[in-house]
């Protein structure tokens, strides 16, 4: 039971996470300094990060449902 729980929390601050990005994204599309490119490519990687933690927190949540 606390496995679920803690996976949930996951999910969903993974998920806060992925909504933060892509709101930074969409705000600072396509920056003009050297410096402000690297962040930027940073936070695409922190949200490719995020969608595969919910991905995988998934997963597992559905193994452990059909057991």
């Amino acid at each position: 039971m606390t496995q679920r729980i803690r996976a949930f929390i996951s999910i969903i601050i993974s998920a806060v996470m992925l909504g933060l990005v892509i709101t930074y994204c969409i705000e600072w599309w396509m920056p003009t300094e050297v410096l402000d490119w690297i962040i930027w490519g940073a936070m695409v990687a922190v949200g490719i990060t995020a969608i595969y933690r919910i991905v995988n927190l998934d997963k597992m949540l559905s193994d452990k449902e059909s057991e």
